[in-house]
């Protein structure tokens, strides 16, 4: 094999696959308990089951945002 300078595209920080692991669960597991819920707790004047998601959402979005900027600052962005 020639070393052509190209970087092996598995070779990523372990927190960065960490994080996108909790990221599966927490989306992927939600507290399915809500569902059946006859108690509509409100947070930040939102039901909880809305609120969790938005976290989510959140949550997903800045390990997109932090796994891009550990790999431009390693200068394997593209």
């Amino acid at each position: 094999m020639s070393d052509d300078g190209k970087t092996n595209p598995n070779n990523h920080a372990a927190w960065i696959i960490g994080w996108f692991i909790l990221d599966a669960v927490v989306a992927l597991a939600p507290p399915i308990y809500w569902a059946f819920d006859r108690n509509r707790t409100a947070i930040l004047g939102l039901p909880a089951v809305v609120t969790y998601f938005v976290a989510v959402a959140v949550f997903i979005t800045a390990s997109i945002v932090a796994a891009y900027l550990a790999e431009a600052r390693s200068g394997k962005a593209g």
